[in-house]
Formats: structure tokens, sequence, C-alpha cells
């Protein structure tokens, strides 16, 4: 059995439309290869937490130096880092805020990112990822649309690939898009976005 691991990041609950794209996606996914489970995280129901002082400390000692009191702090990222690993296929939905991803989301892959546990330096001092042979679907739901900002304001996909690529190792992203929901009779229909998946 192959293993789908959903993140949901907005706050709007069920009409959120980023949900729904990835929602469709799984279904789509499901509907290919019933052979399939899903686990569920969504990041706006247990927050991740943020950096501080004690936190950020742990994050840079290499994991065999790491104390029982440092495991505790730990303990979230430790158990998301798990969720990534035991997944095949990850699919992430978040809105779009200002430009960029949802603070849960951005949070998570902080809390997801560390030293020794999905990335190492090689013998260049080049960062290398640790986690590989994963598949993830990125469900982006903007109020605007990209043909409306300049070719440079794209910052959710370009962000998710460079740090998936170089700071976990995953680099095989796939990315769908629900765009203009803030528009005067908008209509959704996921089916048709995702009609290539």
């Amino acid at each position: 059995m192959r293993n789908i691991l959903h993140i949901i990041s907005s706050a709007r609950g069920d009409l959120s439309y980023s949900k729904g794209l990835s929602t469709a996606i799984i279904k789509r996914l499901k509907d290919k290869n019933e052979n399939l489970s899903v686990v569920e995280r969504d990041l706006t129901k247990t927050f991740p937490p943020f950096f501080d002082e004690a936190l950020i400390t742990e994050f840079y000692r290499h994991p065999a130096t790491i104390s029982k009191e440092g495991d505790l702090l730990l303990e979230y990222s430790n158990t998301i880092f798990g969720e990534v690993n035991n997944a095949d296929i990850i699919v992430i939905g978040t809105p779009m805020h200002n430009l960029g991803m949802s603070a849960p989301l951005k949070a998570w892959i902080d809390q997801l990112v560390r030293f020794g546990i999905t990335y190492e330096y090689g013998n260049d001092g080049s960062r290398v990822g640790r986690v590989k042979n994963k598949k993830v679907y990125l469900a982006i739901a903007s109020g605007g649309k990209l043909t409306y900002w300049p070719d440079n304001y794209e910052f959710i996909e370009t962000y998710v690939k460079a740090v998936f690529s170089s700071y976990v190792g995953i680099t095989d992203v796939s990315t769908f898009r629900v765009e203009g929901t803030a528009e005067d009779n908008f209509k959704i229909d996921y089916e048709k976005i995702i009609q290539n998946l």
C-alpha cells in the first residue's frame, strides 16, 4: 500500500479552495489506484511552533548530540518528519496570502527542514537533501491570477520547489492552481483544473 500525506493550511475550513483542490487531487489519485491510504494534517488545527531561542539552537545541532530535553523541544518536528518520511505522495494545499504561502505552511516547512535529518553537506560543502523518491502535488488558491502580476512575482511554487529540492531532497513537484477566486461570478471546476493529472 502506498501512503498519501495531505497537508491543509487554509483557515477557511470547508470553504477553502486550496483544500477543495488538494482533496480533488487525492480523489483522482485514489480513483487511479485504490491501494492508497491517506494521513491528513490540518495545520490550522495544530499550528506548527514558531522558532524561539531554545528551539532554534536544537535545530542546528547534529542529531547525535541532541539531549532528552532537546528531543522534547523537537517533538513536533520529529512527528512531521516521520509523516513525510512514511509518505510516498505529499499533497499540499495553500491559499495565497499577500503573494506568499499561508503562515502555517511556512511554519510547517521550517519545522520539517533540519540539518542531519532532511539534509546534510557534501564533501564540496554543498547542501544535499536526504529524503528521496517522493512525489509532491502543490495546490494553490489565489484571489487574483498570475497573468495580473509581473513574471517574477510567483513566490509559492518557486519557493516550495527550491526548499524541497535543496533542503529535503524531493525534486518531483507538480503544481495546480485555482485562480481568480475574488472575482465576481467566480465558479470552480476542480475536475477541469486536474484533468491532466
